[in-house]
This record gives structure tokens, C-alpha cells and sequence, in this order.
């Protein structure tokens, strides 16, 4: 994945999960809201067999929404698989948790589309399945 992957010292996934924890202390979007290109659209879905698609517009104020109700949460990043699709597209497919000091709060699962354009690293869609239940053990 070479440096071009990892943009510095810090991969860009990271400072995507870290923009969302900024956003959650905040309580102010704006930080993830970054990482989203122009084309951004996704699939969100609480169960396997029903999705609904959405664009960068509704997930900016799914984004709004959730770091609102969600403020002062945590959000971390496990599981997590980055594969490149060639020099400037990786694939990548993790476990997102919301926690509130040890307690999980909220689960989904990603499946995110990542492209490197004018030297940043943009979310160009994903699949989400959201209220997913406990890890397991």
C-alpha cells in the first residue's frame, strides 16, 4: 500500500475514524463531512435482506444527526480490513462501534469505496448495516 496509502505517519482511515470522534465530542458534522467525495452515495440497511440507497446530502444530515444525539460517545474502528484496488482506490470493510465509557451504544458494519484524489483520500460509497446487535463474544 505504500506511502501513498498511508498519506504521512497516519493511514487515512484513521484520520477518518479520528474526524468522527472530533465530530462526536463537538457535536459539529463538519469533520466527516471532509472525507466525502462530490459522487459520494451508500446503502444503509438494518437488516440483510433490505437496504435504502442515499446520497452525500442525506448522509450529511444522517451525519448531523447522529453526532447530535450521539455527543460525547466514542466511536472506534474494529476488524478492520483495507484492501487497495491499485494505486489510488482501496476497499474497506470493518466494525464501527459507538461507546459511551465501556458500554457499546450502537453497532454497524462498513463496507466503504475509498478513492485518492488531489492527494486526498475520499469516501466515494458504501454499504452500511446499521443496529446490528452485540459483537460477538
Amino acid at each position: 500500500m505504500g506511502n501513498t496509502m498511508a498519506g504521512g505517519t497516519t493511514h487515512f482511515h484513521d484520520r477518518y475514524i479520528d474526524a468522527w470522534n472530533e465530530a462526536m465530542g463537538t457535536g459539529r458534522s463538519a469533520p466527516i463531512e471532509e472525507f466525502l467525495s462530490p459522487e459520494y452515495h451508500g446503502w444503509l440497511g438494518q437488516e440483510a435482506a433490505a437496504t435504502a440507497p442515499f446520497d452525500a446530502a442525506t448522509a450529511r444530515e444522517g451525519f448531523a444527526g447522529t453526532v447530535a444525539d450521539m455527543r460525547g460517545c466514542t466511536v472506534h474502528a474494529d476488524f478492520r480490513t483495507v484492501t487497495p484496488r491499485g494505486r489510488d482506490e482501496a476497499v474497506v470493510f470493518y466494525e464501527m462501534t459507538y461507546r459511551s465509557g465501556a458500554e457499546i451504544t450502537g453497532r454497524a458494519l462498513l463496507l466503504e469505496s475509498w478513492r485518492l484524489t488531489n492527494g486526498a483520500w475520499l469516501l466515494c460509497r458504501d454499504f452500511t448495516e446499521v443496529n446490528v446487535g452485540q459483537p460477538a463474544a
